[in-house]
């Protein structure tokens, strides 16, 4: 029986339950007063969740962004059966990843960067500026959908890392995959255009704006 707030916690960590949001009614006697308190507490707990679950729930709220059509093409009117996925897109910054990381940047950091940057959108879904939300309302609600998400895996906590890295551009890696998010939607446009979208011309020189590295800038046409 617990007799305190202590004893209470004691058992709680001899349980060897911690992660999950849990609550828990605690009765505390007091064998020198009739009374009962009830107390409603707030515990939180480490709790790994079961691997081979978490990795499969993952894996299928992720499935989702290769449904997701790429808002910004068909807001500029290319066909839905021509519109590239978001999963298209992450699958296109990952293999410009693998062909034109520079050797001084982690290679496997970049690739799982690219691999996950667009994850919180399998929930908020791909939002532009037509849906009038700021860019700080937008990277709030990013984040929170990939804590949601990736907080079920064991190594949650490393890839949200990763995922704010190329959010908030803390990392050479996270700068280069940024780089290539826009490099890769200037490529795309040079493919919308080749099949006659003319709108996809001003997306052309957006990028050629936005992808600062010469580097990388040399693979875009001139429009």
């Amino acid at each position: 029986m617990c007799k305190s707030v202590a004893d209470f916690y004691h058992l709680c960590e001899l349980s060897g339950k911690s992660n999950n949001s849990l609550y828990f009614i605690t009765i505390l006697l007091d064998s020198k007063f009739t009374f009962i308190s009830l107390i409603l507490m707030k515990w939180k707990y480490d709790i790994k969740p079961n691997s081979d679950e978490a990795v499969i729930n993952v894996f299928q709220s992720l499935l989702r962004l290769k449904a997701l059509y790429r808002q910004g093409w068909l807001q500029r009117e290319v066909p839905a059966e021509k519109t590239e996925s978001v999963a298209d897109h992450s699958f296109g910054i990952a293999m410009l990843a693998l062909l034109l990381c520079p050797p001084e940047l982690n290679k496997l950091k970049v690739l799982e960067i690219a691999l996950l940057h667009e994850t919180g959108e399998c929930i908020i879904g791909d939002l532009t500026p037509w849906d009038n939300f700021t860019e700080e309302e937008k990277s709030r609600m990013e984040l929170d959908a990939v804590e949601e998400i990736l907080t079920q895996l064991p190594d949650g906590k490393r890839l949200i890392s990763l995922w704010k890295e190329f959010e908030y551009e803390t990392s050479e890696e996270g700068k280069f995959v940024r780089q290539l998010d826009k490099l890769e939607m200037g490529l795309q446009a040079e493919v919308y255009k080749k099949l006659g979208f003319d709108e996809a011309k001003a997306l052309i020189k957006s990028a050629h704006q936005k992808v600062s590295d010469e580097g990388l800038n040399k693979y875009l046409t001139k429009g």
